[in-house]
């Protein structure tokens, strides 16, 4: 973590005069000239300078993503420190957070960080597990977005917008080979169609074996995936624009994770009652990149796609849009053993079904009213979506003796159903809201907004559960459930934004945000009952930041600091064996978060940030105890939220100088650190579940062609080849298992990142 601090330090030493008048001056007008142009993002629904915007944002262009490596959704907390991501087995497990707050993707808990493509609410994050592709930003919104983007937006958002068709032939084709025998191959094409139509196709395919090898039953970790998009964009007349998008998405493969156990967590007695009963020792930090788990049967096969419509309507200086959408995510997910032993125990088939749909009319004002004075969004949303999960329970021999109570083994032997258990959850939301954001000029340098939302959401379902053995009981019950909810709620911004000068921006703001309460969608040993329905999220977010930048753009320097009070926190505890949502108390994430880019001379950018998070549960009396200790409960007040690092930063430099024959070269490396951190996937205060601090350094050298239009590129990241868990979770059946000690705890795995990777890269443009 020291080489991340230097780095840091080295791009606060350029905030001298020197390196700031270090740039070229144009003779006409005598001012420095950057070699970067404006950033224009559109996180109040409009297209904005970034610095003009009074919320903290990340902004990452498509230039950005290509030189940091940026493959998945998971790869970006390497160049956002503000965003953690990971995911589980499978692709239903993402989990994406920002200021520490973010939910596993694998229930029917809605996401804290909403995810949008082109303004299309994404309602499941493991249906973005996928590659990205033909992208032209990412923007990271950090605070509640409640008011102008609503759904589920209660701690932040991601914005995701991907390139539009332009009136020009262009396009582009890329080759790309990696480790773990990954080979890429993708592309875009932009055709005008006329003089008011244009179309851009978008494509990839990209075969991957994966970084993990088994020495067992063989099997492959890796995934394939394969996406296209088309944009056809349409000038009706000179007031009316229509642009239609359709995307496919499909992930295939093994699909599982390396998870060793976590030889701190075990005794020398545990350890040993383990082995006695597999037969077999079980992976054991091991680093060399191969596994003995039992994988044979593991897949994956996601389907992802969806279409939307937008029509553009300018009303005199008034702008009218209305955009509607489909998405449909069908995923499955077989697990060749559930429990990440060598031996198969339990088989687990998983099937998730979101349709979904939303409509929405917006209606934006000129920025001139009353005399220049006044502005304002409003609009009006609907959201529908049918969500189905299905689990199918298949049990093994050697769960008949290993699990199965003793007096159960032999009927469980003698009963061998497949499924031997399983459930159905559906679930059906309907959603209305009503917005209105204005901005009032008290006088031409303060702007005061407010900003309102009512949402109201409907929810019905069913959880039916089913054990077909009498040794399954002890993974699901007989239960059948009727579930609904029903919940209206109102949320608000308020913000203060003083420019005293075109370069500085100072802002304050009051914000409100809420994610929707539901039922809880796993299998039981006990029939929850009303158990199963859990209430809505609340936050309230304060912030004071600033926003400066030079008028030649060599320097940029945005830092906010923020306290967020979180009411009726959704939490996962165990209950039994299943995870169960609930609100367990009140939290407060605080802290600062600041980006800074300086570009001392031409041709060299050096760019840091850092997100200081001070968490702590105001209230948590009856948390779940460590698995084996007694009393069950116990009080967690005062402790953090898992993934909520102190610090964590990243810091990049950038350098880009010309070569003979009108080519150019370009170098960068980027790291990125964290202090230590809780990784459990539950909230127990384990204190073996506490990953330390890691550093991660990634690098890239790009040979440009004449006018960029070719370039090869070299690449790698984990460079030091880092060894760090994105989840710790407890042991599958780990009383059965002989795991449990009274002093110790309970056995855990861990979910392994990545490991060091490289890669190249051949693109050409035309």
């Amino acid at each position: 973590m020291r080489s991340s601090f230097y780095l840091t330090s080295a791009a606060l030493a350029c905030l001298t005069p020197g390196a700031v008048l270090a740039q070229q001056v144009d003779s006409a007008t005598g001012n420095a000239v950057a070699d970067a142009g404006e950033i224009i993002v559109t996180a109040q629904r409009r297209s904005e300078r970034l610095q003009d915007v009074p919320i903290a944002i990340t902004n990452l262009d498509s230039g950005r993503l290509a030189k940091a490596n940026i493959q998945t959704l998971q790869d970006l907390p390497r160049i956002a420190p503000t965003l953690k991501g990971g995911n589980g087995p499978g692709t239903s497990g993402v989990r994406l957070s920002i200021r520490g707050l973010g939910s596993l993707g694998n229930s029917a808990i809605e996401p804290s960080v909403a995810t949008f493509v082109d303004g299309v609410y994404i309602a499941r994050p493991g249906a973005m597990y996928g590659a990205l592709l033909d992208l032209d930003a990412i923007e990271i919104l950090s605070g509640p977005q409640g008011t102008l983007f609503g759904r589920n937006a209660s701690v932040g958002a991601l914005n995701i917008r991907t390139k539009a068709p332009s009136d020009r032939f262009e396009g582009n084709i890329g080759v790309e080979a990696g480790t773990g025998d990954r080979y890429r191959l993708d592309g875009a094409i932009n055709v005008p169609l006329g003089q008011d139509v244009a179309l851009r196709v978008a494509g990839l395919a990209q075969l991957f074996d994966g970084y993990w090898k088994t020495t067992g039953t063989g099997g492959r970790s890796g995934v394939d995936n394969f996406a296209g998009r088309a944009t056809l964009r349409a000038r009706l007349s000179d007031k009316l624009t229509w642009t239609g998008r359709g995307d496919y998405t499909l992930t295939r493969g093994g699909g599982w994770q390396y998870t060793p156990l976590i030889a701190k967590s075990l005794t020398p007695a545990t350890l040993a009652a383990l082995t006695a009963r597999i037969g077999a020792p079980s992976d054991l930090d091991r680093d060399d990149g191969t596994t003995n788990q039992y994988t044979a049967g593991n897949h994956v096969d996601s389907k992802h796609w969806g279409v939307s419509s937008q029509f553009d309507l300018e009303l005199g200086d008034f702008a009218v849009k209305l955009t509607d959408s489909y998405r449909d995510w069908n995923n499955l997910e077989q697990d060749g053993d559930g429990s990440f032993l060598p031996i198969l125990l339990l088989a687990r088939d998983n099937f998730w079904r979101s349709k979904s749909n939303a409509h929405e009319l917006q209606l934006s004002s000129p920025t001139d009213l009353l005399g220049g004075r006044f502005s304002f969004v409003s609009g009006v949303y609907y959201y529908h979506e049918d969500l189905r999960i299905n689990y199918n329970f298949n049990l093994s021999p050697d769960f008949c003796r290993i699990v199965a109570p003793s007096t159960a083994t032999a009927a469980c032997l003698a009963n061998p159903r497949n499924p031997a258990a399983l459930f159905v959850f559906n679930q059906r939301t309907s959603s209305f809201a009503g917005y209105l954001q204005g901005s009032f000029k008290i006088v031409p340098s303060l702007d005061l907004t407010l900003g309102a939302r009512y949402t109201h959401d409907d929810k019905d379902g069913s959880f039916i559960g089913r054990n077909f053995n009498p040794a399954a009981a002890s993974i699901q019950t007989n239960e059948t459930t009727k579930l609904s909810y029903a919940e209206g709620r109102w949320t608000y911004r308020a913000n203060l934004a003083w420019r005293p000068s075109r370069e500085l921006m100072l802002f304050a703001t009051y914000s409100t945000g809420f994610k929707s309460g539901g039922f809880n969608s796993g299998n039981s040993n006990a029939a929850l009952g009303q158990l199963r329905v859990f209430n809505p999220e609340i936050v309230k977010d304060y912030e004071l930041g600033f926003k400066f930048q030079t008028r030649d753009r060599v320097l940029t320097f945005n830092a906010t600091a923020f306290r967020m009070d979180v009411d009726d926190f959704q939490e996962r505890a165990l209950f039994g064996i299943t995870p169960v949502v609930q609100n367990v108390g009140s939290l407060r994430q605080q802290g600062i978060e600041a980006e800074l880019t300086v570009r001392p001379v031409e041709g060299l950018q050096l760019n840091t940030g850092i997100a200081y998070l001070d968490s702590k549960f105001k209230s948590y009396p009856n948390a779940p105890n460590i698995p084996g200790f007694t009393p069950a409960t116990h009080d967690l007040s005062g402790f953090p939220l898992t993934f909520s690092p102190k610090l964590a930063g990243t810091s990049g430099v950038e350098y880009s100088v010309p070569v003979g024959g009108d080519m150019r070269i370009s170098l960068r490396g980027d790291i990125s650190y964290t202090t230590k951190y809780y990784a459990g996937t539950t909230i127990d205060g384990n204190p073996y579940t506490i990953q330390p601090g890691y550093s991660l350094l990634s690098a890239r050298a790009t040979l440009f062609g004449r006018d960029d239009n070719w370039s090869i590129a070299l690449f790698g990241d984990n460079l030091a080849d880092k060894r760090y868990c994105t989840n710790i979770a407890v042991q599958v059946f780990d009383a059965p298992l002989g795991l449990r000690n009274p002093t110790t705890g309970t056995g855990l795995r861990c979910f392994v990142g990545n490991p060091r990777t490289f890669g190249a890269r051949l693109t050409k443009n035309f």
